[in-house]
C-alpha cells in the first residue's frame, strides 16, 4: 500500500495547468515545424510560421498560448494500492485549478448555461477517475477551448456500417469543423463503446497522443487512413486552405453492443495544452 495526500494531487494539477497554458509541448512544435516544410500553400505556410512564433513568444513572455484558456479536463488513473488522505479528492482537484487560473490571471470561462453568469474561477472541472493496477497515480490534464468542444462530434452509425463509412464519418466531422476550432487540429477518436463511454475513450486517445503509447494494428491503420483523408480535404491552417488540417490523431477501437456502432471525435486546436505527471 502507498499513501498519497490529496493536497499533493491538487498542487500537481495546479502546476500542470500553469505550465501548459504558456508552454507548447516539444512534440507539437516539431509537428508544426514538419508541417511547415510540407505545406504547399503560401498563406498556409505564413500561418504555421505565426503559430510557431506565437508559441515562442508565449513561453518567453509568460503569455497564454491563446486567449481562450480553456475549461479544465482532468483524468486521474489511481492505482488500487494507493491510499488517499486529506481533503476530498474532488475538492483538491478544484482547488488546484482555481489556484492556477487565479494566480496567472487566466481567463475564467465557466458559466451557467442559460443566464451566462460566470462562476469566476474556472471550476468545476470535467473530472474522471479510473482505478488501475499498481501503486501509482497518473494525472492527465487538458485545457479545452470552446471552439474545440463545440466541434467535437458523436454519432451512432448503423451496426452494419463498413470500415470506409466509419473513416468517412470522422473525416466529414473534422472537415466540416472548418476554421471554427482553429486548425491544424489534434484529435482523439473512439470507434465502438457506448453513448457514455465513446466520448471518454476519445478524450483519453487525445490525451495519449503526446505519450505515443501502445496501439493495435487495426487502430494504426484507421489512424493512417483518417490522417491522410483529412489532410486531403484542403481545409488547411486556420481554415484558409492547404494541406495541414490535422497534425496528429490517435484511434481507440473498443467493443460495442451488437446493435450499435458509436463513433466519437474529440477535437483540439494547435494550442494542445495537455499535461501528464505520475506520482
Amino acid at each position: 500500500m502507498r499513501l498519497l495526500f490529496t493536497q499533493n494531487v491538487g498542487d500537481e494539477i495546479r502546476d500542470l495547468f500553469l505550465t501548459t497554458a504558456f508552454v507548447l509541448p516539444s512534440k507539437v512544435k516539431n509537428d508544426l515545424a514538419e508541417a511547415l516544410k510540407n505545406e504547399p500553400s503560401p498563406l498556409g505556410r505564413t500561418i504555421l510560421e505565426r503559430l510557431l512564433l506565437n508559441s515562442d513568444l508565449s513561453g518567453k513572455n509568460f503569455l497564454p498560448l491563446c486567449q481562450d484558456t480553456g475549461l479544465a479536463q482532468v483524468r486521474l488513473e489511481i492505482g488500487q494500492e494507493v491510499v488517499l488522505a486529506g481533503p476530498p479528492l474532488a475538492q483538491a482537484v478544484e482547488d488546484g485549478i482555481r489556484s492556477a487560473y487565479q494566480a496567472a490571471f487566466l481567463r475564467k470561462s465557466t458559466c451557467w448555461p442559460i443566464s451566462r453568469l460566470n462562476l469566476g474561477d474556472n471550476t468545476p472541472a470535467s473530472l474522471e477517475t479510473v482505478i488501475v493496477p499498481g501503486e501509482k497515480l497518473v494525472i492527465r490534464t487538458l485545457a479545452k477551448g470552446g471552439g474545440c468542444d463545440n466541434r467535437s462530434h458523436f454519432q451512432s452509425l448503423p451496426p452494419t456500417s463498413s470500415r470506409e463509412t466509419v473513416v468517412q464519418t470522422v473525416v466529414e466531422a473534422i472537415s466540416q469543423a472548418g476554421p471554427d476550432a482553429c486548425p491544424p487540429y489534434y484529435a482523439g477518436i473512439a470507434i465502438g463503446g457506448s453513448f457514455e463511454s465513446a466520448p471518454r475513450l476519445a478524450r483519453l486517445a487525445l490525451m495519449e497522443i503526446l505519450d505515443e503509447g501502445e496501439t493495435t494494428e487495426e487502430e494504426e491503420h484507421f489512424a493512417l487512413d483518417i490522417f491522410k483523408a483529412i489532410n486531403a480535404t484542403g481545409v488547411g491552417p486556420m481554415g484558409m486552405g492547404g494541406r495541414t488540417t490535422i497534425l496528429g490523431l490517435k484511434v481507440k477501437v473498443h467493443p460495442s453492443h451488437l446493435a450499435s456502432l458509436p463513433v466519437a471525435v474529440y477535437l483540439c486546436c494547435h494550442s494542445f495544452r495537455c499535461g501528464r505527471v505520475e506520482l
